[in-house]
């Protein structure tokens, strides 16, 4: 294989495969990507045999050939190249050498044979989504997806759709994370596809990179389609909780409050919390919402933030990087936040924000 690459078009290519490859890895073909130079174009593949990934760019193909690499130090030596075309060549027993201008990487690689084959892609058609609004989703969701893989049916992000619109729902047991948006999507039926957790993060870094994506499901695999850009998953084999009468939650106590002053007050107090808890205690009470924190070993914390509410006095405690993350994700200046009791969860919006219907349910801590 020889081929000619601009370093510009090589390092993007790579970047959407990092999330892919694992660094420390049992079979050592895994932590290579396939290059597989043809028919004008370099073609990149990684897997870690349940998410695969493949793109490419244009190049000018002296000898048609692949060979694997490791996907890690490529990347860096493609980054770290200047600005210009890149020569990759293929050499006996396996090796490859990188240039540029004066520059020259001589790599150890794999055989293509030894790379697993990717799952079959075979025909068209599928359902188109925006890219901008499943990103959208994706960013507002994809924090409450659970990190305990022992929870399997936890460990993704559950898409609905329907004519009128797109919805995604992540939990972990703890917290729930709802988005929907309105858009006219050319389905027959409703879908609900359970899409793993690595198949999300990276379908976030495809969808910058293109105008819509679109997806289908063959057999045990889930595909999408971001131009010329492919992620293949496999499925998740399991049924996501019930989570409607969750969304519908509505407190009888409301107060609006400003985004930002109210993440540095957390911030500010959290700092004294529990490190294995992460307790943060609010009192919702005429005029104010106190906060409050503290760990035996080091001290407690106090924080007032004015407020317009009038209601009765509210006490309940939260998981403090539970709010830290929601308000990092909501995008709007005001948030609301809604309570009954110390012993329901608290749901927190953005406040006058109608384009997207975004929810978060948080079950409350013991006092």
């Amino acid at each position: 294989m020889e081929t000619i690459v601009r370093k510009a078009d090589l390092v993007k290519e790579l970047y959407l495969v990092q999330g892919i490859v694992e660094r420390k890895n049992s079979i050592p073909i895994l932590s290579n990507v396939l290059l597989d130079a043809r028919d004008g174009a370099l073609r990149i593949s990684a897997t870690d045999l349940d998410v695969s990934v493949r793109c490419g760019c244009e190049a000018r193909v002296t000898t048609p050939g692949a060979i694997t690499l490791a996907a890690k130090k490529l990347y860096e030596i493609a980054r770290s190249l200047p600005e210009g075309d890149v020569h990759i060549k293929v050499l006996p027993d396996s090796w490859a050498t990188i240039e540029s201008a004066r520059i020259n990487f001589k790599m150890a690689g794999l055989p293509k044979e030894d790379f697993p084959s990717l799952p079959d892609v075979a025909g068209r058609g599928g359902t188109e989504v925006p890219a901008p609004l499943l990103r959208d989703l994706i960013a507002r969701t994809s924090f409450a997806i659970t990190g305990e893989d022992a929870r399997y049916y936890l460990t993704g992000a559950l898409l609905v759709l329907d004519a009128e619109g797109v919805a995604m729902v992540t939990t972990d047991g703890h917290r729930l994370s709802y988005a929907r948006r309105k858009a006219e999507i050319k389905i027959s039926e409703p879908q609900r596809l359970l899409i793993p957790r690595k198949a999300i993060n990276e379908l976030g870094r495809l969808l910058e990179l293109g105008d819509a994506v679109t997806f289908r499901q063959v057999e045990n695999h889930l595909l999408f389609a971001v131009g010329d850009r492919l992620l293949a998953s496999k499925t998740i084999d399991g049924q996501f909780p019930a989570f409607e009468k969750v969304v519908a939650f509505a407190g009888d106590k409301s107060v609006t409050l400003d985004r930002d002053q109210l993440a540095a007050a957390i911030r500010r107090v959290s700092l004294l919390s529990s490190e294995r808890s992460r307790s943060l205690k609010i009192s919702l009470g005429s005029g104010r919402l106190d906060l409050a924190a503290s760990s035996p070993d080091v001290g407690e914390a106090r924080e007032s933030v004015s407020t317009e509410y009038k209601g009765d006095t509210v006490d309940i405690a939260f998981n403090a990087q539970y709010l830290l993350d929601f308000l990092g994700a909501v995008g709007t200046p005001n948030i609301t936040l809604q309570l009954k009791n110390a012993d329901s969860q608290g749901l927190l919006r953005p406040a006058g924000e109608s384009e997207t219907d975004y929810r978060y349910i948080v079950m409350p801590m013991r006092l």
